[in-house]
């Protein structure tokens, strides 16, 4: 039984609510956190913010820069982006709420930051690669956001367990378009998809910092996964879903 709602805004069929709809008048519950869970907290919601946030620089630069291809890609790119924005937005409503700091104060933190690309220009040149990546990315988040369920949870706020469900079920939404896409447009590469894997991790665990490209964020000591479950049981569950 398929039991997922549909919602509709300015035409548009979705399958979750807007931010805007999930914390409307959103105020973060009274806790008490000790310093450490506090400072954790706040860096989990900032991280959250930017990485989130960079979907729209990310997007920026493959229209500038790859011309030739990106209109092939719009269809899946687009809502994808528009995802993206609402949950930087989402987190952003949250954050605000849990520190104090003015929403607008909280968006310029995260917008007067430089990104640099330069790393994933290889694969973003070749959009089957690119399609993988963002595949990789997105599966990555989903079992991120899946994880955090219990903690959010631990606030006792429907609006916060709502939104981190929302969040979750939109980034497992990505992963499956982009697959489907680049099944779709590059059928006969299917095969490679291991090997692209391999040299996508390999580029995500060399970086040593983040650097705004919204992709290949997962090379820091408190990253909520391992090394280790992306190589072994991420990976292989995108090789498989390529396969099916």
């Amino acid at each position: 039984m398929d039991n997922t709602k549909t919602f509709t805004k300015n035409g548009e069929t979705r399958s979750t609510l807007d931010a805007s709809a999930v914390l409307k008048n959103f105020k973060f519950p009274l806790v008490d956190l000790s310093d450490i869970a506090h400072a954790e907290w706040k860096g989990i919601f900032f991280d959250s913010i930017i990485t989130e946030y960079d979907a729209r620089r990310l997007y920026w630069h493959l229209e500038d820069q790859y011309a030739e291809t990106f209109p092939t890609l719009t269809d899946v790119l687009i809502p994808w982006l528009r995802d993206e924005i609402d949950h930087a937005y989402g987190f952003a409503l949250i954050y605000s709420s849990f520190t104090g700091i003015p929403l607008d104060q909280v968006i310029l933190e995260a917008e007067i930051r430089k990104p640099d690309f330069t790393i994933i220009n290889p694969i973003a040149s070749d959009a089957f690669k690119l399609l993988i990546m963002l595949a990789y990315d997105e599966i990555i988040t989903t079992h991120v956001y899946h994880r955090s369920i219990a903690k959010y949870d631990q606030f006792d706020s429907e609006q916060l367990s709502n939104w981190i469900r929302k969040a979750k079920k939109d980034e497992a939404r990505h992963f499956i378009s982009f697959v489907q896409k680049a099944k779709s447009l590059f059928p006969e590469r299917t095969t490679e998809t291991r090997s692209i894997l391999d040299e996508i991790f390999n580029l995500d665990f060399e970086k040593s910092s983040y650097t705004g490209t919204f992709v290949l964020d997962h090379n820091t000591t408190d990253f909520p996964i391992s090394k280790k479950e992306i190589k072994d049981m991420i990976i292989p569950a995108i090789v498989k879903k390529f396969n099916e």
